[in-house]
């Protein structure tokens, strides 16, 4: 637990320092402003954790099995 949120502060981290080197006019910015807007996306949010669950096939069975028996009920 407390390593998921060191990841998550590093990529905040890095994509803050990457957008202010973009707008301070950095070579390359574009691929810089690229990768620290994903960065600073995956972390803000958990999706990184939870895209492998919401893309699982056997999640959506199990959500599939669940309505079918919640409707019989």
């Amino acid at each position: 637990m407390q390593q998921r949120i060191i990841i998550r502060n590093v990529l905040k981290g890095i994509g803050i320092v990457g957008i202010i080197l973009f707008i301070l006019g950095s070579p390359r910015s574009y691929y810089l402003l690229i990768g620290s807007v994903a960065s600073l996306f995956l972390g803000l949010t958990d999706f990184g954790r939870q895209c492998p669950l919401i893309l699982s096939v056997q999640h959506h069975l199990n959500r599939m099995k669940s309505r079918r028996q919640s409707q019989i009920l």
